[in-house]
């Protein structure tokens, strides 16, 4: 409910600060299909050893838009906010008790889901003419900067939990803007995003030893689909 509340007030404040500096306010919705390619290792502080792996996967979600234009410009800026947690990923791996000296049993199956939350994009839109997408809609080459939450939700049978880490991403895209008939407009594009890493520390598991997950690079390309109403 926090987050939902905070991000209220910053849409709002958004909408308030574009009006007095933008020709025209628009907000709307956009509905994203999302690729995703992770790579990082584990490393075990009790031995050093580090296990590599990778991840691949799609996901979904909805954002909140707010965008002006700048004044005396056809470019646009703006604000796009996903209001909720959402799940990008999950996966499982069964491991031994490598520890059989002591009674804890520590053999099992490990289970990890990986949500990305608190997720916000400032982004400007310049129109192109980009051959083949301008038959369609106008054309537009998308920038963009964003924060978000990677959070972790995991059972591990060691007892060791890791925390959440912000990371930074930058995007790259183009697409298509049209108007409807019912009065509004409508936007789809292509967005790639190259995100930077973070480090996951685990809390001490049952034998008192802190594994280490490095996320050393996560790509997402994303078909993004937008309606909205101009004011």
């Amino acid at each position: 409910m926090l987050k939902i509340k905070t991000i209220s007030i910053a849409l709002f404040a958004t909408f308030f600060a574009f009006s007095a500096m933008a020709e025209m306010i628009s907000m709307g919705l956009t509905g994203s299909a999302l690729y995703y390619d992770a790579s990082g290792h584990e490393k075990m502080k009790s031995s050093g050893n580090k296990t590599n792996k990778s991840e691949s996967g799609a996901a979904g979600f909805v954002s909140i838009f707010i965008e002006g234009t700048l004044p005396n410009t056809d470019t646009i800026v703006g604000l796009d906010v996903i209001p909720y947690s959402s799940k990008i990923g999950d996966g499982s791996n069964s491991v031994p008790d490598t520890d059989v000296e002591d009674d804890a049993d520590t053999a099992g199956t490990n289970k990890v889901d990986v949500l990305m939350s608190n997720a916000v994009m400032l982004y400007i839109e310049q129109p192109v003419d980009i051959p083949g997408l301008s038959n369609f809609g106008d054309s537009f080459i998308k920038l963009g900067y964003s924060q978000m939450t990677l959070e972790t939700d995991e059972t591990v049978q060691t007892g060791s939990t890791y925390g959440d880490e912000s990371m930074d991403g930058i995007h790259v895209g183009v697409g298509m803007r049209g108007d409807m008939d019912s009065g509004g407009f409508w936007k789809a594009g292509l967005l790639y995003t190259s995100y930077d890493g973070a480090t996951f520390k685990g809390s001490s598991d049952v034998d008192s030893v802190n594994n280490t997950i490095e996320l050393e690079d996560m790509d997402t390309l994303s078909l993004r689909i937008s309606v909205g109403q101009s004011f």
